[in-house]
């Protein structure tokens, strides 16, 4: 159960080969019972086109997560600019973005959108650069992605991941439920809420790549059951907290004018299938999904996987005694 509050996906893949096409996304919308997303792109599958085609016809129903590509600054820089001017909510950014390129924090701030930081959000350089970014830019929210990247709850007791989570522009969305060992990942859950309370938490399914690690939306919906939230807090995870963060503003759209073909950027990155078990070229990982969901998406990937498999390869000799 979600609360009463129609759910709000924070943080759903789009873009093909790698993963979903927005009708595809829109059919597990259907099936799950979310009403609205925020659909964001990758690195190495950057189709901004389709994410950029949906939140300029339906506003009401999708936002935007671009990302940072280029071969240096200058060409970076434009590209960011580019899809925050077209109307991407917010950019996608890396613990290596941080690390390397610090500067990239600059651009939400100037547009009044939203810094998505994916990775050790929580280590003591990550969780510095953004405090001092927050303090800097006070026009800038940043998005922690995937728990933030988890870690010990140790480091939320003091020092600057302490400030970091504490601080009221910084907010965490509950994504890859299924990625992490279960019991840390509760114990940092817990740690987490302690710390920013229900309203500056969020739900993002991470679709589709929780099914590569065959999981169901509902047990990524139901994961939170066992923090015992209220009504109330239920709405503010599943729903309002995010219609707050990225559908409370009326959407200026503009022509998406890059200044490079993405697909010349993009940053090769093999699709993770099965939980490190099984490598997937990230193409053959977007068919593989396109297929099953063409199919109705029922059942787990998983098993449609063998389906595939059963329909394509030739039945084993008859062992001849």
């Amino acid at each position: 159960m979600s609360g009463t509050l129609p759910i709000i996906d924070a943080y759903a893949h789009v873009g093909l080969p790698r993963f979903q096409s927005v009708g595809h996304y829109e059919g597990v919308m259907q099936r799950s019972g979310i009403g609205q997303a925020v659909l964001c792109s990758f690195d190495s599958s950057p189709d901004f086109a389709p994410i950029h085609e949906a939140f300029s016809a339906d506003p009401q129903r999708f936002r935007g997560i671009g990302v940072p590509l280029g071969n240096d600054r200058a060409e970076m820089e434009a590209a960011a600019r580019a899809q925050l001017e077209a109307g991407f909510s917010a950019l996608r950014l890396t613990e290596s973005d941080l690390t390397e390129r610090p500067w990239l924090l600059e651009l939400p701030a100037q547009y009044r959108r939203i810094a998505v930081v994916v990775g050790a959000v929580s280590s003591e350089t990550c969780a510095r650069i953004l405090v001092d970014s927050l303090d800097r830019y006070p026009e800038l929210t940043v998005i922690g992605g995937h728990f933030a990247g988890m870690g010990s709850p140790a480091l939320l007791s003091s020092g600057p991941a302490a400030a970091l989570f504490a601080h009221p522009r910084f907010n965490v969305v509950f994504s890859r439920h299924g990625g992490f060992e279960p019991s840390a990942l509760k114990a940092w859950s817990e740690a987490v809420l302690a710390r920013t309370g229900w309203s500056r938490l969020l739900w993002g399914s991470e679709a589709p790549v929780m099914f590569w690690r065959n999981e169901t939306m509902a047990t990524a919906i139901g994961w939170i059951d066992w923090l015992a939230p209220s009504a109330k807090e239920r709405d503010e995870f599943f729903s309002s907290n995010t219609q707050r963060l990225f559908f409370s503003e009326p959407l200026v759209v503009a022509p998406l004018h890059l200044p490079f073909d993405p697909a010349e950027r993009a940053r090769p990155i093999p699709a993770g299938l099965w939980a490190n078990g099984l490598p997937f070229d990230q193409e053959l990982a977007g068919r593989l999904v396109a297929d099953w969901l063409a199919a109705g998406g029922g059942g787990r990937l998983g098993d449609h996987l063998q389906t595939v498999l059963a329909r394509a390869l030739p039945p084993l000799p008859t062992k001849k005694l």
